[in-house]
């Protein structure tokens, strides 16, 4: 007499099956997770990548947007004068571009300044009255430096008459030129170039003031 044909899976059978589909799960599952890790952490990079980006070029763009006024028609230091040291740049500016400082056109009297806040250092930016508002992040020991020529570099400049000036020469209209660098300790940053131009274009004569 013919055994009759069992249907169906065995009990052994079932959990095999189960062990099986569960071990697939957990592999797809770390498959899809990872992935969305690294998604994540691909987002975060371009979001930092595409902030240090425009916080770049905001510090750009106040720094180029300095006025060098020649020394010779220098009529208000107090407000038209370039003073710069090694942690501060300020002067005279019509922003160039709309940045975080300033909008675009905007004139008046500008500071930077490197701050140091808890460990890290921030390049901040005034214009006129406003709040101060951080531009960017800066490696430690950052600092600004100067140079008339490109060549030869300091850690301090500007074209105020010094004490004592009153009453000396004017000196001769003539161009001048300035560079500006904010570097940090392995010499990588900004340099922007600054010029008066024409001279002729700032004189104006005393019969027409």
């Amino acid at each position: 007499m013919r055994k009759r044909r069992r249907a169906g899976f065995s009990l052994i059978e079932a959990l095999v099956v189960l062990a099986i589909s569960s071990v697939a799960l957990v592999v797809i599952f770390s498959i899809g997770r990872s992935a969305t890790d690294s998604g994540f952490r691909l987002g975060r990079a371009a979001l930092a990548a595409a902030d240090s980006e425009v916080a770049l070029t905001d510090a750009r763009t106040v720094m180029s947007s300095f006025l060098l006024i020649p020394t010779a028609v220098l009529r208000d230091p107090e407000t038209q004068a370039i003073n710069g040291s090694s942690i501060s740049l300020e002067g005279e500016a019509v922003m160039m571009r709309s940045s975080a400082c300033a909008p675009r056109g905007w004139r008046g009297r500008v500071r930077l300044a490197i701050e140091s806040s808890r460990g890290q250092a921030r390049l901040m930016c005034q214009a006129g009255d406003a709040r101060p508002v951080r531009l960017m992040v800066l490696p430690q020991q950052s600092g600004f430096i100067y140079s008339e020529d490109g060549v030869a570099w300091q850690n301090a400049w500007t074209n105020a008459p010094g004490p004592g000036a009153i009453g000396t020469p004017v000196p001769p209209l003539a161009s001048e030129a300035l560079y500006v660098g904010l570097l940090d300790p392995s010499g990588r940053g900004i340099v922007s170039a600054l010029s008066t131009g024409l001279p002729q274009g700032w004189y104006v004569p005393n019969d027409q003031l």
